[in-house]
């Protein structure tokens, strides 16, 4: 049995002999070796967010990296919730969406702008 350095489907791109990547280059050689996945997996992060003004949610994210301790302007997927937050704790789960998250100083300069 044949070990190959390339990939020979088409879910992975490979190494083209005019140095570009496709998946039309996948042919088993050595020299076409594969790039990994092309498709996007998103990472979702889990936070304890407090409202500036009084209350707890437990959110989620999509390919955004909030960090613990800052203040952020957050924008609830189904904007109920949509106000100015910190970010207190990483966890496990959340129930609610964030679509963006606006950074700022304190909760005084986050409300006053939004």
């Amino acid at each position: 049995m044949e070990r190959y350095s390339s990939p020979t489907s088409d879910k992975r791109a490979c190494l083209c002999k005019d140095n570009s990547y496709s998946r039309k280059c996948c042919t088993g050689e050595l020299s076409a070796q594969g790039i990994g996945n092309i498709t996007k997996t998103s990472v979702t992060r889990y936070y304890t967010a407090t409202n500036c003004s009084g209350g707890t949610k437990h959110i989620h994210t999509h390919d955004l990296n909030l960090t613990v301790g800052n203040i952020y302007y957050l924008v609830f997927k189904h904007h109920n919730h949509t106000d100015c937050y910190t970010i207190t704790a990483t966890r496990a789960s959340g129930n609610f969406e964030i679509t963006t998250a606006t950074a700022y100083n304190n909760c005084t300069a986050c409300q006053a702008a939004n």
